[in-house]
């Protein structure tokens, strides 16, 4: 579609654009003209995106879909193109809008009388000539080349890219990596997009072979088998066999050929060429990430280190403290309970773990008590994976807990430590919702414990394992080295609740569940049915409870009528529909308005992974807009329009996400469909991140299926027999 630029209504400084354009195109929908500033025949509209031309002095080429936002219908654009003028007139205007720095209204006038028609042609292929218009030196003729190239650069390479569904912002990713040279080296070597977070293999594949790029091209292996791995990661593998590796591969980099293109053989080749250049480490019959490797063995010869250390300060007479604490905390300890104490607090490193309602928390606040009175100036430090698990730490324990990345000097998951040098002050450490903890967070941990520190891990070995990859806590626990008490009692206060009843009776294998006014089953046919009570029920716990204290949690994300996205669309339009009285504010093609409740997805300086809040209000600020959250919590914080792709909607969230989470009130549809999903350990988690009540909507036969389903989802690690090998030789090596 053919517009002129009109307004600028908004622009970011990291280019994000809400501009106003005319056009005379009978195409664009009637609800997205914009009559409100202007007054003449021409159709105008709203358009958003990432560095939209913003000169009238062009005719702008743009293309895109429509999309309904609270001011009506605005075009997303996904590709933006000048149209330079050709005539003297045209050009004239383009030279004279500002749109190449250093050319102004005089010095264009003089272009354009000394070149005619050819200007443009000038300044794509001589622009030397310019020397000769007076006003134009050297200094001055480098920053108008270097602005035009850097206009139509990226013009040129949004429009090279936009048919492979790259969108404007990532265009501009490129740009910023590669300089004025990205186009050229796009099309000569696609392959080196790769080097750029978010550009996936898939899509570097599509453009290089449209690009007619060798399909035996060494960067295409790399990123193929850089790809797969990267892929088994995501799926919570530290590595793949060399087979696998090998099928992989072969099937991603053959497809859509009529015949082998690339054997097995070469790709063999291919993992050893990626070998030598230490990106994959092949160990035996496994292939790693070489990171990957590295987070594995550091950490499991750490751990080994701490089971070996010498000069650990154990505490003596501990029957005696323990009675001691007794008193102090007004508190019996169970037999188990009091075991675990003593086990705790005699080896430098630790694992309690037990389910609900078996006392982990009341077996810790011993622990810290006796420990504080052996060692009073000793620093403790309480940590947790999330924001929700260390603020539930420090509400049970009566102490300061901090999240474990804020801990490590970590910002985000991807980051490495701020100070990766500086080893933790703590002489205890404390880790709680340990199954949380991923191979590369574990291995950073461990690398920053000082020499005769103490690292106390508690954690539900029964619950799903981390999100990242690896299986750390059941690794642990697995190498029978690392000491480990585990509580299996469940008190009598807790055996009351039907959910903490049901937790236990679905982690033995145990299907006749106890139900009532605070475990219910609702049973439907199928998922267009779950959907509708799930919502129906959740609008009626909302209303009893407060929107803040319930809670849905899906299997899925993205499947079916009850994932997690499509049930957030739909609950979000019932319990905060628009209105003119919310302001609203755009973040792509999401609106977050006044009322949302949303949930942060990465770990930043001040705010955690898993944070959940309720955004209050929408104001400019310094001529950006902001959005103010105030988190459950109570603390209120400030996102910016970048920032809000940190944020997603939280009226239901994935089963998987809720870890280290608890609410009042909890709604699960679980149905036979959800078959690859169905686990114990998926319903035990699910089921434990209720306090009060526990509401299951689906079939019973797949809470049979999910309770009978004792597989954990095997995992490609090998933390475990890395412990139990290094600890062998350690002790060998300490007899010899």
């Amino acid at each position: 579609m053919l517009c002129r630029y009109e307004r600028t209504i908004f622009k970011s400084d990291k280019g994000f654009c809400i501009f106003s354009y005319s056009t005379e195109d009978q195409s664009v929908p009637k609800e997205a003209h914009n009559r409100s500033f202007y007054h003449d025949d021409k159709i105008h509209f709203t358009a958003i995106g990432y560095h939209l031309v913003a000169s009238n002095a062009v005719e702008v080429e743009l293309d895109g879909t429509w999309e309904n936002s609270k001011h009506g219908l605005q075009l997303s654009v996904s590709m933006c193109k000048e149209i330079v003028p050709t005539n003297q007139a045209g050009i004239l205007a383009y030279l004279s809008s500002g749109v190449i720095k250093g050319v102004g209204p005089e010095i264009a006038k003089a272009i354009v009388a000394r070149f005619g028609d050819k200007t443009m042609e000038v300044l794509d292929k001589e622009p030397q000539k310019l020397l000769s218009i007076k006003g134009i030196a050297q200094r001055k003729l480098k920053a108008i080349i270097a602005s035009y190239e850097e206009t139509k650069a990226l013009s040129d390479l949004m429009i090279y890219l936009a048919p492979f569904g790259v969108s404007m912002k990532k265009a501009a990713m490129i740009k910023e990596e590669f300089g004025d040279n990205s186009l050229k080296i796009v099309k000569s070597d696609p392959f080196q997009l790769c080097k750029i977070k978010g550009f996936g293999f898939m899509t570097v594949d599509s453009i290089a072979r449209k690009t007619k790029v060798s399909l035996k091209h060494p960067m295409r292996y790399s990123g193929a088998i850089n790809y797969v791995l990267d892929e088994a990661r995501v799926s919570g593998h530290l590595f793949l066999t060399v087979d696998e590796t090998v099928g992989q591969c072969y099937d991603l980099l053959n497809s859509d050929c009529e015949e082998e293109v690339v054997s097995e053989e070469e790709i063999r080749q291919a993992i050893s060429n990626e070998r030598v250049e230490s990106r994959v480490y092949v160990e035996g019959s496994r292939v790693y990430l070489s990171y990957e490797r590295m987070c594995e063995v550091k950490a499991a010869k750490r751990i080994v280190s701490m089971l070996l250390q010498e000069g650990f300060d154990e505490i003596r007479d501990l029957d005696e403290k323990i009675d001691r604490a007794e008193k102090n905390l007004h508190q019996r300890l169970a037999p188990s309970q009091r075991n675990a104490v003593k086990l705790c607090l005699s080896y430098p490193i630790s694992i309690m773990t037990g389910g609900p309602g078996s006392g982990k928390t009341t077996t810790l606040r011993f622990i810290l008590d006796i420990y504080q009175a052996a060692f009073p100036s000793n620093e403790i430090l309480l940590a947790a994976p999330t924001g929700r698990a260390s603020r539930r730490m420090s509400e049970q324990t009566g102490k300061y807990a901090s999240t474990l990345h804020s801990a490590l000097g970590l910002v985000t998951e991807e980051d490495s430590p701020l100070n990766d040098t500086e080893m933790l002050s703590a002489d205890l450490i404390v880790v709680d919702e340990f199954s949380m903890v991923d191979m590369r967070l574990a291995y950073v941990l461990m690398e920053r414990i000082k020499p005769g520190a103490q690292l106390i891990i508690v954690g539900d070995a029964d619950q799903l394992p981390s999100v990242g990859a690896g299986n750390v806590l059941r690794e642990m626990i697995r190498s029978e080295k690392v000491p480990t008490a585990v509580l299996e009692t469940v008190f009598r206060q807790a055996s009351n609740s039907r959910i903490i009843t049901n937790a236990h009776a679905i982690n033995h294998n145990d299907t006749h569940l106890q139900y009532g006014d605070d475990f219910q089953m609702l049973e439907v046919q199928n998922s267009e049915e779950a959907a509708r009570l799930v919502i129906k029920n959740y609008l009626r716990e909302v209303a009893i409870h407060g929107i803040e204290n319930v809670q849905i949690l899906s299997p899925f994300r993205k499947r079916g009528a009850v994932a997690s996205n499509a049930l957030n669309e739909t609950i979000r339009e019932l319990v905060n529909p628009p209105n003119n009285l919310k302001k609203e504010m755009k973040c792509g093609s999401r609106v977050f308005r006044v009322g949302d409740r949303i949930m942060q997805t990465v770990n930043r300086i001040n705010v955690s992974n898993g944070d959940v809040g309720i955004i209050t209000d929408v104001e400019t600020e310094d001529d950006d807009t902001i959005a103010r959250v105030k988190l459950l919590d109570g603390r209120e914080l400030s996102y910016t329009q970048e920032m809000l792709e940190d944020l997603e909607f939280s009226y239901c969230t994935t089963i998987h996400k809720s870890q280290g989470q608890e609410y009042p009130v909890i709604i699960v549809p679980l149905l036979k469909e959800h078959y690859i999903m169905l686990r114990r350990n998926l319903l035990y988690t699910a089921v434990t991140r209720a306090k009060a009540k526990v509401i299951l909507i689906g079939q019973k036969q797949a809470v049979f299926i999910a309770i009978h389903k004792c597989d954990v989802g095997q995992r490609n690690t090998v933390l475990a027999d890395r412990i139990v090998a290094y600890y062998n030789r350690e002790l060998s090596n300490q007899v010899t």
